[in-house]
């Protein structure tokens, strides 16, 4: 499932499209007389359910993350050179990661953490209990300055591993953004107990936080639990710093803006913060990234009814109807592909046209249930660029 990730630039113009006025409206597609087809042996020139489930979900993540850039302010870091340069340095390779629910379409504004860039592929390690039961996410890079919400720019990524008893996990970007910057994995034998360390994070909504602190120690196999009731294990650096949800996933750096260890929990009202040690990540993406890797994701599509159509240009119209979803696929007399049209039971409807090489669409929008629109643009099946404007 493609995945979203956001960062700002000037090239917001290049993403958001307006859909071409002789394109047929969601309206009258579902206006149309069909007929049922007892039996359609190519599905091919349908994406499948999750993928357009998942796409719908993404743009409400992007919405719900989009609303919380204006609140970004560059924050001024006082507590000494090193806390200076390490921020500046590192804030732009740590992600706001923003979920959307793509399993029940109900979307939970809470539900957001922190992410690092590793590499320069661009690939985003996280938390688990970040992620849990989505495979793709919404994700933002620190604007430059104050945020400006019309300048915000998406690109898509997935989940492409995940460990849930070392609470770790790897997202993967569809098309990364030029000049990504990424953070280098620590070794864990430097770490001493005492040492000074720098947190960036998003506790509480407070977006791109910096907070400083000391290693209190190293535990070895230390076990914890969520609310969900998911158990974990690793080897942990117990901290002396100030944790929020929100601070989740994010990097504890040392003095050289190297990665110690991910933030993963917080002891309510104990003082006591706990990361994901740098040896426990170092395998993790190890294994993560090796080239045997899967490049796809399991369809879990239900049972579509087929039909078709005709608009009165002589264009054919397929139509998949599912339980929760319809899906429209117009096509010209000759077979070519010329536009993609869905709806879900909530309302959020979806538009694609401009068919590209990889058997995608070049120009999405997706209208929300409260109206609001996402655009996106994609090169590949999915989009992998997405805007407010």
């Amino acid at each position: 499932m493609g995945l979203l990730l956001f960062t700002t630039g000037s090239s917001l113009s290049a993403v958001a499209q307006t859909a071409p006025s002789e394109l047929p409206k969601p309206s009258e597609l579902k206006a149309l007389s069909y007929q049922k087809i007892s039996q359609l042996n190519d599905v091919s020139s349908f994406p499948s359910y999750q993928d357009l489930v998942n796409t719908m979900g993404l743009a409400e993540a992007y919405s719900q993350g989009n609303r919380l850039l204006p609140n970004y302010q560059e924050p001024i870091v006082t507590r000494g050179n090193s806390g200076i340069t390490v921020f500046r340095n590192a804030s732009p390779s740590v992600a706001l990661i923003v979920v959307g629910d793509v399993k029940n379409k109900q979307f939970d504004p809470t539900a957001f953490g922190a992410g690092v860039v590793i590499n320069s592929s661009g690939d985003i390690l996280t938390n688990w209990h970040v992620i849990n039961g989505y495979s793709g996410a919404v994700i933002f890079f620190k604007p430059v300055g104050s945020a400006d919400i019309d300048s915000s720019t998406a690109y898509a990524a997935r989940v492409i591993a995940q460990n849930e008893t070392s609470d770790l996990a790897l997202l993967q970007l569809t098309k990364s953004p030029p000049g990504v910057a990424s953070i280098s994995i620590g070794n864990i034998s430097s770490v001493q107990v005492a040492e000074d360390i720098h947190v960036i994070g998003h506790p509480n909504g407070k977006l791109w936080s910096y907070s400083t602190g000391v290693v209190s120690q190293i535990r070895n196999d230390y076990s914890w639990s969520y609310s969900d009731g998911s158990k974990h294990e690793a080897k942990v650096l117990q901290l002396q710093t100030a944790i929020n949800p929100g601070n989740s996933g994010g990097p504890v750096l040392d003095d050289q803006g190297k990665l110690l260890g991910l933030i993963a929990m917080s002891e309510e009202g104990q003082n006591l913060d706990y990361a994901v040690a740098a040896d426990v990540i170092q395998n993790f993406v190890a294994k993560s990234v090796a080239p045997t890797r899967s490049g796809g994701s399991e369809d879990n599509s239900p049972k579509a009814v087929y039909s078709s159509g005709h608009l009165e240009n002589g264009s054919v119209v397929l139509r998949a109807t599912f339980s929760d979803l319809t899906e429209y696929i117009v096509t010209e007399a000759t077979g070519k592909t010329l536009a993609l049209s869905a709806e879900s039971a909530d309302g959020t409807t979806l538009l694609a046209w401009t068919p590209n090489s990889s058997g995608g669409f070049s120009e999405w929008s997706i209208t929300l249930p409260e109206k609001s629109v996402v655009y996106a643009r994609g090169s590949g099946v999915l989009p992998d660029r997405l805007s407010s404007k």
